[in-house]
């Protein structure tokens, strides 16, 4: 039978394994140089902070970076949650899956050696396969580990929390799992944002990652990308998603009227201001403002942006007060310009450009997404067939019509061409001709032909997809890039300009 000192011995949920692995934070505009200590799947000890307090690291989301040897750079966030000494633990969040896995293998090659339990400390002289006194598996060799874990893991936490419940509390939690778990979709902004390639697969990483962290982001892309998709998306996953989301507009707002939209007026301050008015950053106040087109923003009023962005602070036209009034939003802004270049020609202030590209997501053209353009079409013919209630399919030469089309408008021009096919054609196999796609439209505008694909286009094509997917899976490093695909470092900036990348 064993001791009461062991039956009583504290367990861990996750294998700690014991490191010394350099590790930059993004805390707001800062970005501070530590160290993890340890490491588990779920999180980390981090020290050598003791230049920042407590109170002002305590509870805060950062995002993290580092290198893990033999498995890649890691990028996500983590929430710090407690303190001593100048030793914080934290919790990681938005750990993508592949992520995940190199984690795992990284921490279970660590522990390869180990001859002590690295849930409950017990020291073996021989590691067995079950430790005899928190009956975990500690086999780390199997190429199952990961799962049975993650599945123990589970079930650990469910029944600990299913214990303290009432009967008539675990029928409430089953009726909520089977209606708004099983039947409905989560985070469905995130879902609308559809794609399969590598290209926007690094865009949901984004997305995820930076969604529950309080930055500013800046989200590039052509007209019909789904910025505001993005934006909307990064909203929902933040811990704002309860509060107000306001989009602004600027282009459909006239220059003398954007600075009391956005801060509001005093009765009487002008012409016309029979009563006073909040503007929509007071009106999104705890919420998020999302800033459409923010390139095409008067110069004159980016001053005044600025100012509020280092402060926080409403200024209402006409106001007498001297401290104007605090507020709390997050700024999302979008462009399809290149706001670099009107930086350079003095259209765009660099202080404000500065502030603003806190954390920057790009949303490719659909044409650029590869075989999307189809993924994209038939999401979209399921969503309006199941609002009419119909059912209608594409038929092969429509595929091949909606794969080879440049789709100039991008997302917004598939969606209304899918949603007139579905409203206007009679038939329940959807032909070019129902998508406006026959062969006149398959023209270029000097009326020949479109280019026959030929196996020079073929390859560069490839050549650009593997390409892309390259410098996603290096994390962007040029060096990387270059090992893996066994080329020159000039080689791979020749090819990122030649296919604009």
């Amino acid at each position: 039978m064993l001791s009461t000192k062991l039956q009583n011995k504290a367990t861990r949920l996750y294998p700690r394994a014991k490191i010394h692995l350099p590790v930059v934070l993004t805390l707001g505009f800062k970005e501070i140089d530590a160290v993890f200590d340890n490491i588990s799947p779920n999180g980390a000890l981090i020290s050598s902070l003791s230049r920042i307090s407590q109170k002002k690291i305590i509870g805060k989301t950062a995002l993290l970076k580092y290198h893990l040897p033999n498995y890649g750079t890691l990028e996500h966030s983590g929430c710090i949650i407690r303190g001593k000494n100048n030793s914080y633990a934290l919790i990681f969040k938005n750990l993508e899956h592949e992520e995940n896995i190199k984690l795992w293998q990284y921490i279970i090659k660590k522990l390869a050696d180990y001859n002590k339990c690295p849930y409950c400390g017990t020291q073996y002289e021989k590691r067995p396969s079950v430790c005899r006194i928190c009956n975990w598996q500690l086999n780390f060799d199997s190429k199952e580990y990961i799962s049975y874990h993650k599945k123990t893991c589970l079930i650990k936490k469910l029944h600990a929390m299913v214990e303290e419940q009432s009967i008539d509390q675990l029928d409430k939690i089953m009726h909520f799992i089977d209606v708004d778990i099983l039947k409905n979709d989560h985070n469905s902004k995130l879902q609308e944002i559809v794609g399969n390639s590598y290209i926007m697969r690094d865009v949901f990483s984004k997305i995820k990652k930076v969604g529950p962290m309080d930055l500013n982001v800046l989200i590039e892309g052509e007209s019909g990308t789904g910025k505001e998709l993005a934006a909307r998306a990064i909203h929902e996953l933040s811990s704002r998603k309860n509060k107000p989301f306001i989009k602004i507009n600027l282009p459909s707002i006239p220059d003398n009227l954007i600075e009391s939209e956005l801060f509001g007026y005093e009765k009487g301050s002008f012409t016309g201001a029979y009563k006073s008015r909040k503007g929509k950053f007071e009106y999104a106040d705890g919420g998020t403002i999302f800033l459409d087109e923010i390139g095409e923003m008067p110069f004159h009023l980016q001053a005044k942006l600025l100012r509020f962005l280092q402060e926080y602070v409403i200024e209402k036209i006409g106001t007498e007060e001297i401290d104007g009034k605090k507020v709390d939003v997050r700024i999302l802004a979008a462009t399809n310009s290149n706001l670099q270049s009107a930086v350079e020609k003095g259209t765009f202030r660099i202080d404000l450009f500065y502030r603003l590209n806190t954390f920057i997501i790009h949303l490719p053209p659909v044409n650029d997404r590869g075989e999307d353009k189809v993924i994209l079409a038939k999401y979209f013919l399921n969503k309006f067939c199941i609002g009419t209630g119909g059912t209608k399919t594409f038929t092969d030469e429509a595929i091949g019509a909606i794969r080879n089309y440049e789709w100039p408008g991008n997302v917004r021009e598939i969606i209304n061409t899918v949603r007139s096919a579905v409203t206007l054609s009679k038939r329940s196999h959807l032909t070019p001709e129902d998508l406006s796609l026959h062969y006149s439209k398959l023209l270029d505008i000097t009326g020949s032909s479109k280019k026959i694909i030929t196996l020079e286009d073929v390859k560069q094509n490839a050549e650009k997809e593997r390409l892309m997917e390259s410098i996603i899976e290096s994390n962007h490093n040029i060096s990387k890039v270059a090992r893996k695909l066994k080329l020159s470092r000039q080689t791979v900036y020749n090819l990122k300009k030649k296919y604009s990348i």
